[in-house]
C-alpha cells in the first residue's frame, strides 16, 4: 500500500514537471489572444479573419517579449539579476538546471549535454543520455531521459567505454525522445549497439 501511494505520488510530480511549463505557455498565449481580441472587437474586426490574425499578433508578440528579455538578460545589469533570480527562485524548480542549460546550449549552437548512447547491459543494446559530467578517473555521470518528458528519467555514472557520443544535435535527440524513438535513424546517425 505505502509502495503505491509514493508512485501515486511521483507520478503526479512528474507529471506536474511536464504539464507545468506547456500550460504557462498556453496561458499566456490566451491571455494575449484575449487582449488582442478585445482591441479587434473595438476596432470592428470581428470576422474569423480578425479572430486568426490575433492568435498570429499573439504568438508573435510572445516571440517579442521572449526576445526583448533575451536581450535584457544578456546585459551586464540583466545578467546579473537573473543570475539572482536563479540562484534563490529558479535553482528549487525540478528539472529546471536541465532544460536551461540545454536551452542556452541551443541558443550558443553548442551541446550543453551532448547527446550519447549507453551500452548498460552489455553489446547488442543502448539508450539514448546526455552527458552531464565527465570525471578524470575515466566514469561519467550520464543521465538517460524517459521518453516523451526530458525532465524525467535516471542517472547513472558509467564507464567511459560503455558510452558513444553522437553526431547528432541534442535538438535531434531530444525530438526523438519526446517522439518516443520516432525520428531515431537521423539521431541515431551511424551509431551500431
Amino acid at each position: 500500500m505505502k509502495k503505491s501511494k509514493s508512485r501515486i505520488k511521483t507520478n503526479i510530480v512528474y507529471g506536474l514537471i511536464v504539464i507545468v511549463p506547456v500550460a504557462v505557455l498556453v496561458m499566456l498565449i490566451a491571455k494575449l489572444v484575449e487582449v488582442l481580441q478585445k482591441i479587434a472587437m473595438s476596432l470592428e474586426l470581428e470576422s474569423a479573419l480578425g479572430a486568426g490574425a490575433a492568435v498570429v499578433v499573439a504568438f508573435l508578440l510572445l516571440l517579442l517579449v521572449c526576445y526583448g528579455l533575451g536581450a535584457v538578460v544578456r546585459t551586464k545589469v540583466g545578467s546579473w539579476s537573473f543570475a539572482k533570480l536563479e540562484n534563490i527562485i529558479l535553482q528549487r524548480v525540478p528539472g529546471y538546471d536541465l532544460i536551461g542549460n540545454i536551452l542556452k546550449g541551443f541558443a550558443k549552437d553548442q551541446a550543453a549535454y551532448p547527446p550519447v548512447m549507453v551500452q548498460l547491459h552489455g553489446p547488442g543494446s543502448a539508450v539514448f543520455g546526455l552527458v552531464m559530467e565527465e570525471h578524470e578517473n575515466g566514469v561519467m555521470t550520464v543521465f538517460l531521459p524517459s521518453a516523451p518528458a526530458l525532465t524525467v528519467g535516471s542517472l547513472h555514472v558509467v564507464d567511459r567505454g560503455r558510452v558513444t557520443f553522437l553526431e547528432a544535435s541534442t535538438v535531434d535527440v531530444a525530438n526523438c525522445i519526446s517522439q518516443w524513438g520516432v525520428g531515431s535513424e537521423k539521431a541515431l546517425g551511424e551509431f551500431r549497439p
